[in-house]
């Protein structure tokens, strides 16, 4: 007998984390998982962009570095450390503080800081979420530059077809990781009703309904990153700047700035954006994001100038007293590019707990959207603790499972 099939939509650090979760049950076969997620490669809102033009490039876009408070999630994080997945940002360099409106740089007091995590020199924050599916041994299949378009309950199953088309298969389960495929952002983005709104109103099941109906209200505050890297002496002009993360005061335009020392040769510097300014500019995605490239949204190209200008202006007024002329801001190597993160940070109400697994429907729901008790919505660490938790539930729910640590 072929074990249950569960279905995960999207591949950043929820759905990563609950394959890590069910790692002995995979290793035993009493579960089958396949996640499919839309981008290159797994990490979602903390992947790590890449290029084909320099291989050796590197950009942590969305999650330069994140924190841990909760024990549970330091534990995780610490046997990472220990599989040189990731490292702790103490003594390494990794400042982190304040861009003043003067235009000084205050760093954070250490002795109060949390514990702060980033990947190891050499590595992107994609490793985070390669490390939780296991590696090169990893026992999940992960399909990615896949976007997941239909789902139909079929005899009490659920069929998955792609954007072009293609019969994904038919899952037991379906765990969603990433709110567009159930939430009315949707309609805006790409068009047309929610995938799974759309089948549960064929389902007819009270309990998916209910859950939907407490999903709808979420709000996203979104970001507008703009993606730069620098050779030579400007990447050492950049590199010799007081800070790994800024955040920035005061700002309408910025929100953060963060410089990554890929190598002695290349430095990539990340701009993000107000909340308020990624609003006004809600209607460009950047060309060579996933949801252009993949799902078709439109972006238009003098509007993404004109925002990418915008944002090196501000760069250039906060940064004009620590940065020379070598710092070539107008001159990258590679870029500018630009990325919306439209869902970058969810608001309230967050999902309930309690509506994150619908038993009846075989669905569930992980992510940084769900609010799991600790406070840590929206941030990497709820992420996590969320496909853990989801994870334990499945076990529950699927007779057989083996227990996870």
């Amino acid at each position: 007998m072929s074990p249950p099939r569960v279905a995960v939509i999207g591949g950043g650090v929820a759905a990563c984390s609950l394959a890590h979760g069910l790692r002995d049950s995979l290793a035993s076969r009493a579960v089958s998982l396949h996640v499919f997620e839309m981008g290159r490669a797994s990490g979602g809102r903390a992947a790590t962009r890449g290029t084909r033009d320099d291989p050796g490039l590197r950009v942590d876009h969305g999650v330069p570095a994140f924190a841990a408070l909760t024990p549970e999630f330091g534990a995780l994080c610490e046997s990472l450390v220990a599989a040189d997945v990731l490292r702790r940002c103490d003594g390494d360099g990794s400042a982190f503080g304040v861009l003043r409106s003067s235009g000084t740089f205050e760093a954070e007091d250490a002795a109060g800081a949390p514990t702060r995590y980033r990947p190891p020199v050499g590595k992107g924050m994609n490793a985070l979420c390669d490390g939780l599916l296991g590696g090169e041994s990893t026992l999940a299949n992960f399909t990615p530059g896949t976007m997941v378009t239909k789902v139909e309950p079929v005899a009490a199953q659920w069929r998955l077809t792609s954007k072009g088309g293609v019969d994904l298969g038919t899952f037991d389960w379906l765990v969603v990781s990433s709110t567009g495929l159930a939430h009315p952002r949707w309609r805006t983005t790409f068009g047309g009703e929610p995938p799974l709104v759309e089948a549960a109103a064929a389902l007819g099941d009270t309990a998916l309904d209910a859950t939907l109906a407490a999903l709808a209200p979420l709000q996203s505050k979104p970001v507008t990153a703009a993606m730069l890297a620098y050779g030579s002496d400007a990447a050492a002009a950049w590199a010799s700047l007081p800070f790994f993360k800024a955040q920035v005061e005061a700002d309408p335009v910025l929100s953060r700035i963060v410089v990554q020392r890929v190598s002695q040769s290349l430095t990539a510097v990340v701009l993000h954006s107000t909340h308020e300014f990624a609003r006004s500019a809600a209607h460009v995605y950047g060309a060579t994001s996933t949801a252009a490239r993949i799902a078709g949204a439109k972006s238009d190209a003098g509007e993404e100038g004109r925002i990418l200008d915008a944002m090196l202006v501000a760069a250039e007024k906060r940064l004009g007293g620590l940065l020379g002329p070598a710092a070539a801001m107008r001159s990258p190597a590679w870029g500018p590019h630009l990325h919306r993160w439209g869902a970058a940070f969810p608001d309230a109400p967050l999902l309930p707990e309690g509506r994150a697994v619908v038993p009846s429907a075989r669905v569930a729901f992980c992510g940084d959207f769900v609010e799991g008790g600790e406070g840590r919505g929206g941030s990497v660490e709820g992420a996590a603790l969320s496909g853990l938790r989801l994870a334990k539930a499945l076990q529950r729910e699927i007779g057989g499972l083996c227990g996870a640590d």
